[in-house]
C-alpha cells in the first residue's frame, strides 16, 4: 500500500470534512454540512482505494482525463444555468425560495449533472 499516491486525497478529504462539520454545527446549514462531509469522507474512501491498487493498475489513460473534463464543462454550465434561473425567480418572486434552499439546489444539481456526464461519456466514448 502507497501512501505517497494518494496523500492529497487524505489531506483535501480532512480539510472538505472539517469545513462541513464547522457549516453543520456552527452555522446551522445542516443539509449543506452533512453533503459537505459526505462528500470529504468520500474523498479519502477514494485515496484509500487508489492506495491499495498496484501501480500498474491505475490507468494513466489521456481518455480519463478527457472524460472529466468534458464532464466538468457540462456541470458547469449546467450550474450556471440553474443559478440563472433561480435569479429570475427570486427577482420576480422574492418570497419564494431562500438562499439556504438555492445552494443546496446549485450543489445537488452540479454534483449529479457531473455524475451523469460522466457516465454518459465514459458509454459512448471521448471524440
Amino acid at each position: 500500500m502507497s501512501l505517497k499516491r494518494s496523500k492529497p486525497h487524505f489531506i483535501w478529504g480532512s480539510a472538505i470534512m472539517l469545513l462541513g462539520i464547522v457549516l453543520f454545527t456552527a452555522e446551522g446549514l445542516e443539509f449543506l454540512g452533512a453533503g459537505i462531509t459526505f462528500s470529504g469522507l468520500m474523498l479519502v474512501f477514494i485515496g484509500i482505494y487508489w492506495a491499495t491498487k498496484r501501480k500498474t493498475e491505475i490507468p494513466a489513460d489521456e481518455m480519463y482525463l478527457r472524460i472529466n473534463e468534458k464532464a466538468g464543462f457540462n456541470a458547469f454550465w449546467a450550474v450556471i444555468g440553474v443559478m440563472a434561473i433561480l435569479m429570475y425567480v427570486h427577482h420576480y418572486f422574492p418570497d419564494i425560495i431562500y438562499v439556504r434552499d438555492v445552494l443546496e439546489l446549485i450543489f445537488i444539481v452540479g454534483m449529479f449533472t457531473f455524475v451523469a456526464s460522466r457516465l454518459y461519456y465514459i458509454r459512448r466514448g471521448v471524440s
